[in-house]
């Protein structure tokens, strides 16, 4: 489901923990080069300010500041330039200080971002209504790109859908309950069955009444990755379009020598048509032939 919310930052600097995580890898590193530049470059104009308080720098050469503020933040020391006079020491001890917390930060940043567990599950891009156990079901697959296995995962399975109240509409959330809701361990994949019966939310579901609901199917999974020995929390939705009538998802699996079982994750999305139900006499006669 996508929103827009008013009145709400996407990225808030009063929120600053959130915009660290929040931001993309790339927004991330310009963020962190931005800070060292504008810290560099404000104590570089404090020495270009006051000639000679740096020893064997040029008078009113910025770049000669500039670089001596960048050796003087990292700590490096060269050993070319230096402080030359009391005013240089004491910009060069301030901005030490200042270098100090910099470093603190950008470590914490980089820690707080490598740190935070990250959950590889896929989903498959549609979900189907296929039949299952002579009745129809909605069916999504999932599985983790992980090689070690998701322990005890959860699953949950809602219907988002528009209901008309007078004049208005609601958005009502119907919990689809699943054949199986947890398993004792994700390791190939799973497909979350929903049978759609006389109790279910979805009962007479058809195109025509999705298209008139414009529904939402949300699913969540939740569990323990042991690749990264932390819990795991990852969901997807579908839309209308998202659904596929009468399709059943691929065989993905493939026996190999040595007990061995291939899961083939890139067609985690592939589905076929449904075959046909067999009528009823075309079940005695193929009872008659297998006898």
């Amino acid at each position: 489901m996508s929103a827009v919310k008013v009145g709400v930052r996407r990225f808030a600097i009063d929120d600053p923990y959130y915009l660290i995580l929040a931001l993309r890898w790339p927004a991330f590193l310009g963020l962190v080069l931005l800070m060292f530049l504008a810290a560099n470059l404000f104590f570089a104009l404090l020495f270009w300010l006051q000639p000679g308080s740096v020893a064997n720098a040029r008078p009113y050469a910025f770049g000669d500041a500039f670089f001596f503020s960048v050796e003087t933040l990292a700590t490096v020391g060269y050993g070319v330039m230096t402080p030359a006079s009391l005013y240089g020491h004491a910009v060069a001890t301030a901005e030490i200080f200042v270098g100090m917390f910099l470093t603190a930060l950008a470590t914490g940043a980089f820690f707080a971002r490598f740190a935070r567990p990250q959950a590889r599950m896929v989903f498959s891009d549609s979900a189907v209504v296929a039949p299952y156990e002579g009745r129809q079901a909605l069916m999504v697959r999932v599985a983790s790109r992980r090689l070690q296995g998701i322990s005890e995962p959860t699953a949950r399975l809602s219907y988002l859908r528009n209901v008309p109240v007078g004049e208005t509409s609601f958005r009502r959330f119907d919990e689809l309950k699943l054949v199986r809701s947890n398993i004792p361990v994700l390791s190939l994949t799973w497909t979350l069955i929903h049978p759609i019966d006389e109790d279910s939310p979805l009962w007479g579901l058809s195109e025509e009444r999705m298209a008139a609901e414009a529904p939402t199917v949300m699913v969540s999974i939740a569990g323990f990755d042991e690749a990264i020995s932390a819990v795991i929390n990852d969901r997807k939705t579908y839309r209308r379009e998202d659904v596929r009538f009468g399709h059943v998802f691929a065989d993905i699996l493939r026996d190999l020598p040595g007990e061995m079982v291939e899961l083939d994750i890139t067609r985690i999305s592939e589905t076929r048509p449904a075959a046909p139900p067999l009528k009823a006499v075309e079940v005695q006669e193929s009872a008659v032939r297998a006898s």
